[in-house]
């Protein structure tokens, strides 16, 4: 048993029938703490909390079961997008772990490590799998067992960067030309117009909120119509990786003129209720589903990379934005 701080505030550390527990002791005061600390204690001690029950319940399960049932409970307090990566990262290591949790050691981890590491694989993916392992036992309150762990040191350099000023304007001079009148707009093998230039238009303000807002794409495709107030000048996020994530950002001109002009063409197809999507689920022959998110700009977008001549990551606006910000001073 230990007591530690977060922030001004003391916390206990303690194990109690094989089962960790981190509980605030309400309490800035350093006398305080311990006698706080043992009377929290006893009161574990008298309890048969549910946690007790998950762990001997997820310690039974192989982790494909687990992997399962934690998506199960925690798939609607969390985005689409973590529940995808969760499924992307989860195929190793139910191929690899395949005794019930209870019985995996720190020794099956550091194995895990090194086999997918002679496989080839980049320390950041092999600690991004494992963090969905630490995951699922944290929930199965199983983790505390692993204290010891470490993660592989990534030596390689980040893949995120700033755009340069000038890759900037060669970008939304590439993103802008949806607008020309050139032969861009008459690329079709049905003989029409409006998909190619509606792509280019969709990632044209998508790469814009992401320069101007540092939005992630999973944000831009979670925006509907409510969540834009043109009279005011904000946007209202609301879909984000996390809810640490959710904030208003002001909409400058650029981001407003993107912005309106996506909603001129939702107002020919009746695709502007509040509820409607922005970004609208586009079928291969031309439909639209304003009531589905988009599944993304890819083609678009590389083809605007490709014009403007430079290559870059999607993701590399937000840090744009963010580089932006730091530089000129701003809080995020």
């Amino acid at each position: 048993m230990n007591t530690y701080k977060r922030g001004d505030w003391y916390w206990l550390n303690v194990v109690v029938n094989d089962v960790r527990y981190r509980v605030p002791l309400n309490t800035k005061d350093k006398n305080k703490k311990s006698d706080l600390a043992q009377k929290k204690l006893e009161e574990l001690k008298k309890l048969r909390p549910d946690s007790a029950k998950q762990a001997k319940a997820y310690g039974a399960m192989t982790l494909r079961e687990a992997v399962d049932a934690y998506i199960a409970e925690r798939r609607n307090r969390v985005s689409a997008g973590m529940v995808k990566y969760w499924k992307a990262q989860a195929p190793p290591l139910v191929a690899y772990f395949k005794t019930p949790l209870k019985k995996i050691t720190l020794g099956d981890i550091t194995d895990y490590q090194n086999k997918r590491l002679d496989a080839g694989r980049a320390p950041k993916t092999v600690n991004g799998e494992v963090s969905v392992l630490r995951q699922v036992l944290k929930h199965a309150k199983l983790w505390h067992r692993f204290e010891e762990y470490k993660s592989l040191i990534n030596d390689k350099e980040p893949v995120g960067r700033a755009l340069s000023v000038e890759e900037q304007q060669r970008l939304f001079e590439a993103a802008a030309l949806w607008k020309a009148d050139t032969p861009l707009r008459r690329v079709g093998k049905d003989g029409k117009t409006y998909k190619l230039a509606a792509d280019w238009q969709y990632a044209h303000a998508a790469a814009t909120l992401g320069a101007y807002c540092g939005m992630r794409m999973c944000e831009i495709k979670g925006l509907q119509w409510k969540d834009v107030d043109f009279a005011a000048g904000l946007l209202e996020i609301r879909r984000s990786k996390t809810p640490s994530g959710w904030r208003t950002p002001t909409l400058n001109s650029a981001c407003s003129e993107v912005l309106g002009g996506l909603y001129d063409a939702a107002r020919i197809i009746s695709a502007t209720s509040p509820e409607h999507y922005v970004f609208p689920w586009q079928g291969g022959t031309g439909t639209v589903d304003p009531t589905r998110p988009m599944a993304g700009w890819r083609s678009a977008w590389r083809s605007i990379l490709k014009q403007a001549g430079i290559k870059a990551r999607f993701h590399d606006l937000r840090h744009t934005a963010v580089t932006t910000m730091a530089e000129a001073g701003l809080p995020d």
